[in-house]
């Protein structure tokens, strides 16, 4: 995978997370499908995470992008218990 692949793949699962936060937020129904299975969008970051010599900015990038998971993992996890 190349570095500017990594940053295109990155702003991408950034593009992908904002939505689903903003379903969550709007309280519909949790969406189900590829698009919103964390754990693969999670396994995607930390492909990239591993990559040799990642720039600093990237690796920054990546980990928001994980802590920004775990939130929505977490608001998940309260709405399937309620």
């Amino acid at each position: 995978m190349s570095y500017d692949f990594a940053e295109k793949d990155l702003a991408h699962i950034r593009h992908v997370l904002s939505h689903l936060e903003q379903s969550a937020a709007g309280v519909r129904i949790l969406e189900t499908g590829p698009m919103a299975s964390l754990d693969y969008w999670q396994a995607r970051i930390q492909a990239i995470l591993v990559m040799p010599m990642l720039s600093t900015h990237a690796q920054k990038q990546a980990k928001e992008l994980l802590g920004r998971l775990e939130r929505l993992k977490d608001s998940r996890r309260c709405a399937a218990g309620s």
